[in-house]
């Protein structure tokens, strides 16, 4: 989703929601700031290790976004930072954290 897009979503729901112009002000921008949280929020700095057998999408310097695991073996230790290093990370989130939460709010 754009920034765009989530700015016209918080205008949309903002009309909904609130009877005056500095309601629907404040509702909105509040909205986006929320909105933008939650997308930073699942994303991890390439310092952090995943944890082993969990899948993440990583995103490096020429910002291409891949899909991996870890899954050390007993005959060749795993290395964080050779990792990040080879393959250029900067950043990364686990897919369970990508993919909507479907559980309702009380």
């Amino acid at each position: 989703m754009k920034r765009e897009e989530i700015g016209f979503k918080a205008i949309e729901t903002a009309k909904k929601a609130c009877d005056s112009i500095d309601g629907m002000y404040e509702y909105a921008n509040g909205f986006v700031i929320g909105a933008e949280w939650r997308i930073n929020s699942v994303w991890h700095d390439a310092k952090e290790e995943p944890k082993y057998d969990e899948y993440f999408l990583y995103e490096n310097v020429v910002h291409a976004y891949h899909v991996d695991g870890i899954y050390p073996s007993e005959d060749e230790p795993f290395v964080w930072d050779d990792y990040v290093k080879d393959w250029r990370l900067t950043r990364w989130a686990y897919i369970k954290d990508l993919i909507p939460n479907k559980e309702e709010w009380l």
